[in-house]
């Protein structure tokens, strides 16, 4: 199976260069180049403008397999095919990329080229060769020419593009919500599902006002309002009620009180926290509905 993904990507991405609102700057590095896109760091934009780049990036992040929406204040992500390569192969926050002295998270598709982290991309299944890599990076500063010929040795492509964003910018903030399934997926994968036998998946998430307290609130609308539905070929009952965040004993504290309780160290925080409020799953062998979990307001 060759599903192109970066190939695929590289050339959604390009296409946006002529975007407004999309700055870009070119690396000629010997045989092979690298493009980089300012979508959401000192380029922003705003209202639609701001939501339909989003929603591109965060198509992107995903290899093209998911399709992200907008609806009244709501974010919504459906993948039809191959969701456990959408999410953990790909959008998957989990190439620790160093930009400036810094550790900034890498996803999209050219992670399975990086295989970064491997563990993960096994457990996602699915590998591929390219000349091409697309990258999605979150950084407050733009990768320069050293940063892409790292990059570019680690995915042993001959081109490489790189969509850029701050968090707390509207694509940012697109972007984080975006994951909701990935995060249902991800808790799955933790808790010992083989999310390979996930044949389809949707999770929605409100969107919290942009702000300062972005990273906190974005968090506690995937944690405590965000849901996932998914179709599995097979399911185990006894995983139902720990694939959700009341399953934490974190659960019912806002994310900026989990933080600073943990010292503001990501890797102290109880990972069963980071999951979605409400998962519902249909086994597709007996045909049979399960869920767990429920929205949840402060």
């Amino acid at each position: 199976m060759d599903l192109k993904l970066n190939q695929n990507t590289y050339s959604a991405l390009e296409k946006l260069r002529k975007t407004k609102g999309v700055s870009s700057t070119e690396y000629v590095l010997g045989d092979k180049k690298a493009i980089v896109l300012d979508v959401g760091i000192s380029a922003q934009t705003t209202g639609k403008a701001a939501e339909k780049l989003g929603l591109s990036i965060a198509d992107a992040s995903m290899g093209l397999l998911g399709k992200t929406t907008i609806k009244e204040g709501t974010l919504k992500v459906e993948i039809s095919k191959h969701p456990v390569i959408a999410t953990l192969g790909c959008q998957f926050a989990g190439w620790s990329v160093e930009i400036a002295g810094k550790k900034r998270l890498g996803s999209g598709p050219a992670r399975i080229l990086a295989r970064k982290p491997g563990k993960i991309i096994d457990a996602a299944g699915y590998v591929e060769s390219s000349d091409k890599a697309a990258l999605i990076l979150e950084t407050s500063t733009l990768p320069g020419e050293e940063d892409c010929k790292r990059i570019l040795e680690e995915t042993k492509a001959k081109d490489l593009i790189i969509a850029a964003f701050r968090e707390d910018s509207s694509i940012g903030l697109i972007n984080v919500l975006a994951r909701i399934v990935e995060v249902g997926l991800f808790r799955l994968h933790n808790i010992g599902y083989d999310t390979r036998k996930v044949v389809w998946s949707e999770g929605t998430v409100p969107i919290p006002p942009l702000g300062k307290d972005i990273m906190y609130t974005s968090n506690d609308a995937i944690i405590y309002r965000g849901t996932v539905s998914i179709e599995a070929d097979g399911w185990d009952a006894a995983l139902t009620d720990k694939a959700v965040s009341k399953s934490s004993q974190a659960y019912g504290k806002n994310f900026k009180e989990i933080f600073k309780e943990a010292g503001g160290d990501f890797y102290k925080i109880d990972p069963g926290i980071f999951a979605p409020a409400q998962v519902k799953v249909k086994d597709l062998q007996n045909g049979k509905s399960y869920s767990a979990g429920s929205v949840y307001v402060f």
